[in-house]
C-alpha cells in the first residue's frame, strides 16, 4: 500500500539516517500569498439522488463500479489493482462516480480504517495523473478536509494532498484555498494533522509564493507548542533542520538527550547533524554504540555531517 503517510514515515526515516537531504529552496527572499479571504471553495457532493443518477451508476464500467464497491468484490487488494490500472483518461462520468466514493465514511462501509483510506488514498493518486487534470479535485479536497465528520485519517490525507497536488492542480479558486487550507491545519496541534501541514508547507517552499524563513519559524513556534502532538514535535523538528533554523538546536539537544520518544529522540539526534558543532559529538558518539539501530544509525549520520562541515 502505497499510502502518502507511509511516504512521509519513510521520508522521516530516511532523513534521519541520511543527516536530511540538500536544500532545494530556491527563492529564499519570497513572500507568502494572503489567504483568500472568503471561505474554502465548497466542492459539489456528487452522491446520486435522482433515478437518473442512480442511472448513472449502472452504466459505469464494470472496473470503476468494483472500485467504488458496486461490484461483486468488496476485496481492498482487488479493488486497489484495478485503481492502480485506471487510464490517464477518464471520462468525466467515471471522475464524479470516483468523486462520489472519497465522500463515503469510515464507519459506513466494511473495510478497516488504512485499506478505505488507502484506497481512496490511490484513487486520488490517480486522478492526480489523468491527461486533463481535473478542475474540481481541489475543491473536492478541501470540502473534504474541513468536515470534520470525516475521519482524522483522510483529513490528513487531504492536507497531504494539498501539498502534493498544489503544483499540478488547475489555477482557480480551490487552488488558493488548498493554500488556506495548509494554514489553517497548522491550528490542529493536538493530532497529526499539524505536523502534516507543516511537512507539506517544507514541500512547497522551492516556490515563490511560500517563504522559507516564514514557514521556518511557524515549525519552531509548532514545535514548541505545549499541545502538540508527538508526531508533530517530530515533523516540525525535521522542518527546522531542513530549513537551517538555528532556534531548534538547543531543544534537539535536549530532546536527543531526554525524550523518551523513539521518533522525537531520532528527529532530533539527526537534527543536531544538520544545526550542531562539534561539542555534539560525545552525545552522538554515545547514541552511535547503541544496540538499538533506530539511535546508532542516525547518530553515525550526523556525526559524519558534523565532521565534514569542520
Amino acid at each position: 500500500m502505497r499510502f502518502i503517510k507511509l511516504t512521509l514515515l519513510v521520508g522521516l526515516l530516511t532523513a534521519v539516517y541520511s543527516g536530511y537531504g540538500q536544500d532545494v529552496v530556491k527563492n529564499e527572499k519570497s513572500v507568502i500569498p494572503v489567504s483568500p479571504a472568503q471561505a474554502p471553495v465548497p466542492a459539489k457532493t456528487t452522491q446520486p439522488t435522482t433515478t437518473a443518477e442512480k442511472n448513472a451508476e449502472v452504466l459505469l464500467p464494470d472496473n470503476i463500479k468494483l472500485i467504488v464497491g458496486l461490484g461483486e468484490t468488496r476485496n481492498y487488494f482487488v479493488r486497489v489493482r484495478e485503481v492502480h490500472n485506471l487510464k490517464k483518461n477518464l471520462s468525466p462520468d467515471q471522475i464524479d462516480a470516483l468523486y462520489k466514493f472519497l465522500y463515503e465514511k469510515l464507519e459506513k462501509q466494511e473495510l478497516p480504517d488504512l485499506q478505505f483510506n488507502g484506497l481512496k488514498n490511490e484513487i486520488v493518486i490517480e486522478l492526480m495523473k489523468q491527461t486533463i487534470k481535473p478542475e474540481a479535485l481541489s475543491g473536492h479536497l478541501v470540502t473534504m478536509y474541513y468536515d470534520k465528520s470525516f475521519d482524522p485519517t483522510w483529513r490528513d490525507y487531504c492536507v497531504q494532498f494539498f501539498g502534493k497536488w498544489y503544483e499540478q492542480a488547475p489555477a482557480n479558486d480551490a487552488r488558493q484555498a488548498m493554500v488556506k487550507g495548509l494554514y489553517d491545519a497548522l491550528k490542529e496541534r493536538n493530532s497529526s494533522i499539524g505536523g502534516t501541514s507543516i511537512t507539506m508547507l517544507r514541500h512547497l517552499t522551492h516556490l515563490k509564493e511560500f517563504d522559507k524563513d516564514k514557514i521556518s519559524d511557524l515549525a519552531y513556534e509548532l514545535m514548541t507548542a505545549p499541545d502538540c502532538a508527538k508526531s508533530g514535535k517530530s515533523s516540525a523538528m525535521q522542518v527546522c533542520a531542513e530549513l537551517r533554523n538555528k532556534k531548534a538546536l538547543p531543544i534537539a539537544r535536549d530532546w536527543a538527550a531526554n525524550s523518551n520518544e523513539m521518533f522525537i529522540k531520532m528527529s532530533s539526534i539527526a537534527a543536531i547533524g544538520m544545526l550542531g558543532d562539534p561539542s555534539d559529538l560525545p552525545l552522538l558518539n554515545h547514541y552511535k554504540s547503541s544496540s538499538d539501530i533506530r539511535l546508532s544509525g542516525p547518530a553515525k549520520a550526523a556525526m559524519t555531517k558534523i565532521n565534514k562541515s569542520r
